[in-house]
């Protein structure tokens, strides 16, 4: 189901794609955020699509987020992020107050995203519900690119539990810059994957893998 959520920055409308396979009155959901707009990233991604339907089948409201100015949202991308971090927070709390989207109630959240949208997720808070975070290839050697002056917004290490994972073969962050970041996480689980570049074409069932194993020991 697709529906328009407006953003808390400006109001403009942001599409996303929710789905859900259960009945009842709760569920755990995870929103996923998939990387830079003018590059080519979207919702319709293989890293995004992977993970959308993994959790599908492990009973979780999904919601797939197209940034403004992707897909058939509105605006721009921005330089700074922070317009998409108000997109992002929209859908957060849309999903969390609004009894509209016919689903089962969130008692808790993933926040996930891949790439630019790592790098967005990072930057939610979430104090309302349970909550954990997801970051596939958090894209750290190009930040300055992405956040030009608000970049220290997206780096700040969260007390939740956190899967950062990505592969050994990154043409964006090293491993090196990957673990000095983590080293500041309190509750924090790191997994690099040997082989996989930033795009993970060939090694989804992997990075699969690995996400189910990190999941069924969340304690929220």
């Amino acid at each position: 189901m697709f529906k328009f959520i407006p953003s808390k920055h400006d109001d403009k409308l942001i599409q996303v794609h929710f789905d859900c396979n259960v009945t009842g009155n709760e569920a755990p959901a995870i929103i996923i955020a998939h990387p830079y707009g003018p590059l080519g990233g979207n919702m319709n991604n293989n890293v995004v699509i992977s993970i959308q339907r993994h959790f599908v089948s492990r009973g979780y409201i999904t919601a797939c987020i197209n940034f403004r100015g992707c897909g058939k949202s509105q605006g721009r991308t921005s330089w700074t992020g922070i317009p998409e971090q108000q997109d992002y927070k929209s859908v957060l709390d849309y999903m969390t107050n609004n009894e509209e989207l016919g689903y089962p109630k969130p008692t808790k959240f993933i926040l996930c995203g891949y790439s630019y949208g790592a790098m967005i997720a990072n930057s939610i808070e979430c104090t309302n519900l349970p909550c954990a975070y997801l970051l596939i290839s958090l894209p750290l050697g190009v930040m300055w690119a992405l956040a030009t002056t608000k970049q220290h917004v997206f780096k700040k290490q969260r007390p939740q539990p956190t899967l950062c994972i990505y592969g050994d073969r990154d043409q964006f962050t090293g491993t090196s810059r990957f673990l000095n970041w983590c080293q500041a996480f309190s509750n924090i689980t790191i997994q690099c994957v040997q082989g996989a570049d930033h795009f993970w074409f060939d090694y989804e069932q992997e990075l699969l893998n690995h996400v189910e194993n990190w999941r069924l020991g969340l304690s929220l």
